[in-house]
């Protein structure tokens, strides 16, 4: 049994310690992931089978402790009977440990008792401390375990509930002070050193500092977003999951909206390649009715509308048209058919498709086309469309439905879910209670995500459970999410201030492939680029499209009414930006939950003081220490300022230029000198401390500098042309400073 405890010992415990709280990391998460309870006793068990290794008691005493706590907690855990005076309970216990032998040698593993399980986990815990025992006290050498807790942990964190962003953060620092201690251990076992227990100070302190500094920068300090999506989506969209709402959903157009939420696997799959003469969103269908979960229509379509033939005007009046703006074409060419068309805003008609007639439907406005009775998949067809017409004046004009209030046909368009949360128009009421027409609040409306820390992720966004609403999730618990989320939520807010809104599907403008002779561009729409948008109703324009999702714009272009004769200040507004579509579902600034959502604080270095905050409460004791490393820190470079200051001078006069900055140059290198320990004395002249500088240092460098600096003071010589012929020997000089 151990009896001595020089600073050898002391070092030993240590590292017993800090690999207790590593195999504590593997059992922290059984209770959250296993139907596990009682979780302490199997802790304390390592912990006591540990210590006994560290203490070297007879295997056969420690054997006989470990045997006697395993056999009290077993019987305080699953009989009720006392421990001492009856013996009905021992039959018990053997008879459960026989019979659950037997079902495992059967391979029936669901009928094993939990009080075999839990013996088993005890002996799983027997080996492992034993292992931990053999690679301190013999090996010396624990980087195998150190690397299994970390991926282990990766793991848990990865596929199942349990969160391990502490934990990781605990193994990092744990593990290098294991490294480091062991590596002196063995430092010292195969050199044959007697270290004393100064010695030991010199590595352990600064060890400990480094560990606990740079643990607190790396966990304060801002992130970036991962390089690799998350790939839990990815391994369950290969495993089968689709679907809307629920599992992993493949981008691309679909019909179903009606549970939305879930993350979304990327699709390069090309739809189609478009010539045109500019960017356009192209539009398929939209949708009116919102259940709380998604999106559905408010009536049954019965397959009836407007329908219209090649070289026909289009039935469908979207918004306001530039009648005077030419009319410009759109050449599609369809990889991956469908029975719908895709169309730009303000359609005129088809100029060229393989079809009898197409339909406009009248409740989605979707076109699809025919041949004869049968629905037929276009693979080519080219659209004539003239440049809507969105007329700033009368969209800021606009504060309520006019004559349109008496017909009622867009009352479906001001539809909400009787269940919706009522914080959800509160905040409606909020964004908008500071303009007094329809133009401004939903323009409001659409700059609110962006500047409140929303983030658009496709990966790491949830499906709403129960009772809960897909918008009010997002608004105030997530505040991050897909097209779905910003566009769904900006039609529900609009609603809730009584501005007729509509949920619109589609693609945006895809990727420019190339530009032909004739000024036309070609692009290329993939099922990335399928996306959802709102539409706001304004009486004297029509249906005005708006972009809410955070890193997508529009090409809309407002006529500002510059030729009309009206008093009314027309606003300075930036030019519209060329959409950007995210090539990867990141966030477009640092974030943190905690920094988004309504009244968060977004930023990056208010999420990094939070983060030092939330670590400093935390953790009361590392933070001391972080806070004496820095202490000891500063003085270390405060002490060695003369081997550092040099070259901060050096840069500093590298590339500044004037009358002052001989004189000031000079003046820095005595101040440096003095530093060094070459003081000039109170009644010494420059010239005989220039030689003693030079005898100093077997040089001619320091006479040479105060000779032209005597002239620039005394002779009034021009210092700023002296000043490029000497820097390169102030610069030596000052360099010899730094030995």
């Amino acid at each position: 049994m151990r009896t001595d405890f020089g600073w050898n010992t002391v070092t030993l415990l240590i590292l017993y310690v800090l690999s207790f709280f590593l195999l504590w990391e593997w059992l922290r998460p059984i209770d959250q992931i296993t139907d596990t309870d009682n979780l302490s006793f199997f802790i304390i068990f390592a912990g006591l089978s540990l210590l006994l290794y560290f203490f070297e008691v007879d295997w056969r005493i420690s054997g006989l402790i470990k045997l006697l706590y395993i056999v009290i907690v077993l019987q305080t855990l699953y009989f009720t009977v006392p421990f001492i005076g009856e013996g009905e309970w021992v039959a018990a216990f053997l008879a459960s440990v026989w019979e659950s032998v037997i079902l495992t040698v059967q391979q029936d593993w669901n009928n094993v008792s939990d009080l075999y399980r839990s013996l088993l986990f005890f002996i799983l815990l027997w080996l492992s401390t034993y292992l931990l025992h053999y690679w301190l006290a013999v090996r010396k050498q624990l980087f195998l375990f150190y690397l299994f807790t970390i991926v282990y942990v990766t793991l848990l964190d990865t596929f199942s509930p349990y969160d391990g962003t502490n934990a990781i953060i605990r193994i990092i620092l744990f593990g290098f002070l294991l490294m480091g201690l062991l590596t002196l251990q063995r430092v010292t076992d195969q050199e044959r050193l007697h270290q004393s227990a100064g010695q030991y100070q010199k590595w352990l302190i600064p060890l400990a500092l480094m560990v606990a500094f740079s643990s607190v920068i790396a966990y304060a300090a801002p992130k970036s977003e991962p390089i690799w999506p998350d790939p839990v989506p990815f391994l369950q969209s290969f495993a089968g999951g689709s679907g809307s709402g629920s599992g992993v959903n493949r981008l691309g157009y679909g019909e179903d909206d009606s549970s939305l939420g879930g993350p979304f696997v990327g699709d390069e799959t090309k739809v189609f390649e478009v010539v045109t003469n500019d960017e356009q969103y192209w539009r398929i269908e939209t949708k009116d009715l919102y259940t709380g979960k998604g999106w559905d229509q408010s009536q049954e379509s019965d397959g009836s509308g407007a329908a219209f033939t090649v070289g026909e005007d289009i039935p469908l009046n979207i918004s306001d048209i530039d009648e005077e703006s030419e009319p410009v074409t759109a050449s599609i060419e369809v990889d991956l058919t469908y029975n719908h068309l895709v169309y730009p805003y303000a359609p005129d008609q088809v100029l060229e498709a393989d079809a009898d007639r197409m339909v406009v439907d009248s409740i989605s406005e979707k076109i699809v086309s025919y041949q004869g009775e049968e629905e037929v998949e276009l693979e080519q067809y080219e659209w004539e469309f003239r440049e809507p017409r969105y007329s700033l004046q009368a969209m800021r004009n606009t504060t309520g439905l006019g004559d349109y209030e008496r017909t009622g046909d867009l009352q479906r368009y001001l539809q909400l879910p009787e269940n919706l949360p009522d914080r959800v128009r509160e905040l409606a009421v909020e964004i908008t209670e500071g303009e007094d027409n329809w133009y401004d609040k939903a323009s409001a409306v659409e700059d609110y995500f962006s500047r409140n820390g929303f983030v658009y992720d496709q990966f790491d966004v949830p499906v709403p459970s129960g009772d809960q609403d897909y918008v009010d999730q997002f608004l105030f618990e997530t505040q991050r999410g897909y097209c779905d989320n910003f566009s769904t939520s900006m039609v529900v807010l609009l609603r809730s201030v009584d501005i007729p809104a509509r949920w619109v599907k589609g693609y945006t403008q895809g990727e420019e492939i190339n530009r032909n002779e004739d000024g036309l561009t070609r692009y290329e729409i993939t099922n990335n680029n399928a996306h959802s948008w709102v539409e706001v109703f304004f009486p004297e324009v029509g249906w005005v499209p708006f972009e809410p999702t955070v890193g997508f714009s529009n090409n809309v272009s407002l006529n500002y009414d510059l030729d009309l004769d009206t008093e009314t200040e027309t606003p300075e507004t930036p030019e519209p930006q060329e959409q950007e579509t995210p090539e990867a579902p990141a966030p477009l600034e640092e974030d943190t939950p905690a920094g988004g959502g309504p009244g968060g604080n977004g930023s990056l270095f208010g999420n990094m003081w939070d983060g030092i905050k939330t670590f400093v409460s935390e953790n009361r004791f590392i933070s001391g220490l972080i806070g004496v490393a820095f202490i000891l820190a500063g003085v270390i470079i405060y002490r060695l300022r003369f081997r550092w200051m040099p070259y901060v001078l050096i840069y500093y006069y590298k590339s500044k230029r004037g009358d002052d900055v001989y004189p000031d140059a000079y003046a820095a290198l005595l101040k440096q000198l003095r530093r060094y320990g070459l003081k000039r004395s109170d009644n010494q002249t420059l010239r005989s401390y220039a030689r003693e500088i030079d005898e100093f240092f077997g040089s001619k460098e320091m006479s040479r500098l105060t000779d032209q600096y005597e002239r620039i003071i005394y002779r009034k010589d021009d210092p700023s042309a002296k000043w490029p012929e000497m820097r390169e020997l102030w610069e030596d000089l000052i360099k010899r400073t730094t030995g």
